[in-house]
């Protein structure tokens, strides 16, 4: 008999803005059937996953429901196990990117990366609310497409001419979190220099 294998699996994490839907369960339910053959087949196999709880999308949620994004990712939090148990989804840890863990894990690759020498300082200009104080991301910005002049685009592509650009570059931008006209903003942000493990990677 050989040796029992030691795998462990996980699947792409739900973002949290929204319930699981049947593209979403196509995954899980392949993924949580070949676990259980391994697991029947005498391998050790630990299935994971969590919620991807960072993002523009999930700032906009949390306003348009009046709560804080804590309490929305909690709620979509409960709702995604939930669902999975209604399907027989059995994942041996659901955890959630926005835990104690994930962050101490990435304070320590950040240190790691800084004591590569691969992060940089470059100043950035965004469009930057005044009225809240807060750079906007693509998605809390409007204007008419560069391209095409479609009118009520957001700040990273057209939904009309499919075209891409970045916020700065809409005509008549306005914030969507508060209808200003936005100002263009410098300030410092730090990157990662990649293109130096290019033959690692």
């Amino acid at each position: 008999m050989s040796t029992p294998r030691r795998i462990l699996v996980t699947s792409a994490l739900p973002y949290a803005n929204g319930p699981i839907h049947i593209g979403h369960l196509v995954e899980y339910i392949q993924t949580d059937i070949w676990v259980r053959f391994q697991k029947l087949r005498g391998n050790e196999c630990i299935y994971i996953c969590a919620d991807d709880t960072h993002g523009t999308a999930i700032m906009m949620s949390a306003q348009r429901t009046q709560c804080t994004e804590e309490q929305w990712i909690e709620t979509i939090r409960l709702e995604h196990m939930r669902d999975f148990a209604s399907f027989q989804i059995e994942f041996d840890n659901y955890g959630s990117t926005n835990c104690p863990e994930n962050y101490e894990l990435c304070k320590e690759f950040w240190q790691a990366f800084k004591d590569a020498g691969l992060v940089e300082q470059r100043e950035v200009t965004q469009l930057f609310d005044d009225q809240q104080g807060i750079f906007l991301a693509d998605r809390f910005v409007q204007g008419t497409c560069p391209h095409c002049d479609a009118q009520e685009q957001y700040g990273d592509s057209c939904d009309q001419c499919g075209a891409t650009y970045s916020a700065r570059e809409l005509k008549n931008p306005t914030s969507t979190l508060t209808g200003s006209v936005p100002i263009e903003k410098s300030a410092d942000h730090l990157f990662i220099t990649i293109e130096q493990l290019h033959e690692f990677l």
